[in-house]
């Protein structure tokens, strides 16, 4: 070991789990407002692809001409939500 070298240095900006850099409070209540819609819609709803669905990957996934989807109701929810 080298006299004045940090060895905890790469330790400050290392998030486990991948993380990365956190952002505002605002930014974490939009994601989780996100994940609860996500959640409905996965838990309750069954959807079937109608038009679109073309796909280009940059950084992120990009529908150029859009993605038409057709929501239902699944059997033996036992509510009738109004979408």
């Amino acid at each position: 070991m080298q006299p004045g070298i940090e060895m905890s240095a790469g330790s400050k900006n290392f998030t486990a789990f991948g993380g990365g850099p956190r952002y505002c409070i605002g930014a974490d209540f939009a994601k989780l407002q996100m994940t609860a819609f996500f959640h409905c819609l996965v838990t309750k709803y069954r959807w079937m692809i109608v038009k679109g669905g073309d796909i280009v990957r940059r950084p992120g996934l990009i529908f150029p001409y859009g993605i038409h989807i057709q929501l239902t109701e699944k059997e033996g929810n036992g509510s009738k939500t109004v979408v």
